[in-house]
């Protein structure tokens, strides 16, 4: 970074731009380093500061500028695993190795900071630690890591053991309301949505998919504020699979989306009070509820927006529903 800011320096000192900051090395001037600035210093400072003098400069060194308009990114995809090195075979057959020693199984490592270090190791990215780490060291870390992560849900199955029997000696029946996450992606949604729920005192949240979960990571905690520990919750892999088993329960489900035929949420047909209840359906950030589980819900629902956006975060969604719904029941009444 610092090298890019002396190149956008140097070419503005060489174009009478004046900057009023001196570089850091003693004795070098701003003309003598844009002297030695490479192209592809230059391209980099084009992405810094886009101005004709720059574009002039650049034009000079006969280079493209529409390539300094253009980021170079990483093929890899967030929470996919890298690609394996060409010692990526012998590097995981070592550290499984160094892990039975310590009595640690490879195949029971925990998701989480233990699995994730594990991959890591296996498949390290360049610039990573895990490249001159031994197996022995990181085998160590991997064991301690799987000591906490145990420890952390152990806490949060006797917490939220807790919270349910708290629940039934104060005579606090769980409304009968589910709200499903459909492959929600931020750990701190899901959070804030673990807390509305418990303001609600929902029956379950269910997560599908990668969406995370309180055993999955300690992520969402963060927003959560504890209210993951106080609800109950179910995982699936399906989303599918969840909806077919409340509907058999006799649970109405609503999917929350914006498409044509939506209806209004605070219209939408509500079962009873008394009744098995509803499930409330919410999807990912970016693509919504998977519209191949249309036909598992009963309606199909929305939040009237009247702005620029169509939609809203989806824990502010959540937020909203819920809330209605228990509006419509009257429990605010009681």
């Amino acid at each position: 970074m610092w090298r890019r800011c002396r190149t956008v320096l140097a070419l503005a000192s060489a174009h009478a731009l004046q900057p009023t900051r001196p570089t850091r090395r003693m004795g070098q001037t701003a003309s003598s380093l844009f002297s030695t600035a490479t192209s592809d210093d230059a391209l980099d400072a084009l992405r810094a500061v886009d101005s004709a003098q720059l574009l002039a400069e650049v034009a000079r060194r006969n280079l493209d500028a529409s390539d300094a308009r253009e980021e170079k990114k990483s093929s890899h995809v967030v929470g996919s695993l890298r690609d394996k090195a060409a010692d990526s075979d012998k590097r995981e057959k070592e550290l499984r190795e160094a892990l039975q020693k310590l009595g640690v199984d490879a195949d029971s490592i925990e998701g989480g900071p233990p699995k994730k270090a594990f991959q890591t190791y296996i498949r390290p990215r360049a610039k990573d630690n895990a490249v001159g780490q031994t197996p022995e060291n990181a085998a160590h870390q991997i064991a301690f890591l799987q000591r906490h992560e145990l420890a952390r849900r152990a806490t949060h199955l006797r917490n939220t053991d807790l919270a349910a029997q708290a629940r039934r000696a104060a005579g606090l029946k769980p409304h009968p309301l589910h709200v499903v996450l459909d492959n929600v992606r931020s750990a701190e949604n899901v959070g804030s949505i673990y807390r509305s729920a418990d303001c609600g005192r929902v029956e379950a949240v269910i997560t599908c998919g990668f969406t995370p979960n309180p055993l999955s990571t300690s992520k969402l905690a963060k927003t959560a504020f504890g209210a993951e520990s106080a609800v109950g919750t179910r995982h699936y892999e399906s989303t599918a699979d969840a909806l077919r088993e409340l509907k058999e329960r006799g649970v109405v489900v609503w999917a929350l989306e914006t498409v044509d035929g939506a209806v209004s949420y605070t219209s939408a047909p509500l079962p009873p009070l008394e009744s098995p209840g509803v499930a409330l359906v919410f999807g990912n950030e970016v693509t919504g509820v998977d519209q191949a589980l249309f036909g598992l819900v009963d309606h199909v629902v929305e939040i009237p927006t009247h702005g620029a956006k169509n939609s809203m975060n989806v824990a502010c969604a959540a937020t909203v529903v819920i809330c209605d719904v228990l509006r419509r029941w009257g429990v605010n009444d009681t």
